[in-house]
């Protein structure tokens, strides 16, 4: 049975342990894709996200886990939608969708999670993610729709400058309305921010 506070758990969980698995094994993929996929492996093993659910008055059913969802507000900068890294329905809004069929072919029912995940990007990247989560109206405060932005730097491509990451990163965090983790390698320290932590934690390699 689907709710929204059992699916948030199980997505920050599984979040945490994507987390998890790039501090244990930084390199087991090789492009930011793959982490999509991952994630979208963890979510869909449990069985509040699986099955088939009704598209409004159509004959036809989707799935609540997407990846390449469109994104639900054009950005100022831009002249079309893009597409969140992945998003989840709910299964009431995919039956009553307006439109039924349409509205979900083309991607005008609002998620209820939405993530956005990058890997070895600047920080000014992650910056643009918030913004566009922000765009469409996912705040942390908004209490039933959430956004989570997850950004992961593998050892070559760690940042190397300590003061950018307490000081531009810790900085971004601690104003970004979504939730927020992080994972940056150096030469010999991992820091590392779970969802549930407040700042970055810096721990040995």
């Amino acid at each position: 049975m689907y709710s929204f506070e059992g699916v948030k758990q199980i997505l920050e969980t599984s979040i945490d342990s994507l987390v998890d698995n790039f501090i244990k094994e930084p390199y087991i993929h090789r492009c930011e894709h793959s982490l999509h996929c991952e994630l979208y492996t963890m979510l869909t093993s449990h069985r509040a996200l699986q099955g088939l659910y009704p598209i409004g008055n159509s004959p036809y059913k989707a799935s609540l886990v997407h990846k390449e969802w469109p994104e639900p507000s054009i950005r100022i900068d831009k002249n079309r939608r893009g597409n969140v890294d992945l998003a989840i329905l709910n299964i009431d809004d995919l039956a009553t969708a307006d439109d039924g069929l349409n509205s979900f072919t083309e991607g005008r029912i609002r998620p209820d999670f939405i993530v956005e995940i990058g890997l070895n990007y600047p920080i000014e990247h992650l910056k643009n993610d918030c913004s566009k989560l922000d765009n469409s109206g996912y705040r942390s405060s908004k209490g039933k729709k959430e956004a989570y932005l997850v950004h992961l730097w593998q050892p070559h491509k760690g940042i190397k400058d300590k003061n950018v990451v307490w000081q531009d990163l810790n900085a971004f965090i601690s104003t970004s309305n979504v939730e927020v983790a992080v994972v940056v390698f150096t030469d010999s320290h991992i820091w590392v921010k779970h969802l549930s932590d407040k700042v970055i934690m810096e721990t040995p390699i």
